[in-house]
């Protein structure tokens, strides 16, 4: 665990360490000190962000997530989701869609929380590995046949080599060591989506890039009228 852990730690706290002395060392020039303080808070985000998979991860081995059972417009998250997570993929130049289906106006029942978590995870991990001017694409369908929602997160980034495609789900597994993150990412996902009575893999079939896709049963909210 620490052979792991001890260098994704070390480089924001360096970071940290490195930006607060030249801050000290440039006392009378507000626009450099502005400058560090905006880099000690982006790396103190990316530290908290891992220490934050660690622990998710933590709980989740040892059976302490709780999964939540509770109304959701799914419109309603999915813009939210958006919302968090385009300003990011914006900066980096790259093209972001969204397809709404139509859901009946029907409103399901699941963890909102751990729901927003898994599609901005996945979102955030395609940003990270398609090049500017690529696209990703959210997307989602409702299967009455199978009773369940299929999410999708399609990218025209690098890829993911076939003999790899099991691997990504594992813990601490990073195909690129330079990529910011702890390889926890899509393990806490595929955990927490099993946890939530779906499952989650990649579209062999998909050649462009990476699609990600995961299941979640329906569970629709039961009506009160009598």
């Amino acid at each position: 665990f620490l052979s792991h852990m001890s260098h994704d730690i070390r480089t924001p706290m360096n970071a940290i360490v490195g930006m607060t002395d030249i801050a000290k060392s440039h006392l009378n020039e507000p626009d450099k000190i502005l400058d560090c303080l905006n880099k000690i808070t982006l790396s103190g985000q990316h530290l908290l962000g891992l220490i934050n998979d660690v622990l998710d991860m933590s709980k989740i081995e040892n059976g302490n997530i709780s999964i939540s059972n509770m109304p959701l417009s799914l419109p309603e998250l999915l813009t939210n989701v958006v919302t968090i997570t385009q300003p990011n993929i914006k900066a980096r130049n790259q093209k972001f869609a969204v397809r709404l289906h139509d859901l009946r106006h029907e409103r399901y029942c699941s963890d909102a929380l751990r729901l927003r978590q898994i599609l901005i995870n996945l979102l955030s991990n395609a940003s990270k590995f398609t090049p500017a001017g690529g696209s990703i694409t959210l997307d989602y369908e409702v299967d009455e046949k199978k009773q369940c929602m299929l999410f999708s997160v399609t990218d025209t980034g690098t890829g993911i080599p076939e003999d790899k495609q099991e691997l990504v789900f594992q813990r601490f597994e990073k195909l690129n060591e330079f990529v910011q993150g702890t390889g926890l990412g899509l393990a806490i996902c595929k955990l927490t989506i099993q946890y939530m009575g779906g499952d989650i893999w990649i579209d062999k079939n998909y050649k462009n890039g990476a699609r990600f896709i995961f299941s979640h049963p329906i569970k629709k909210q039961e009506s009160t009228e009598k």
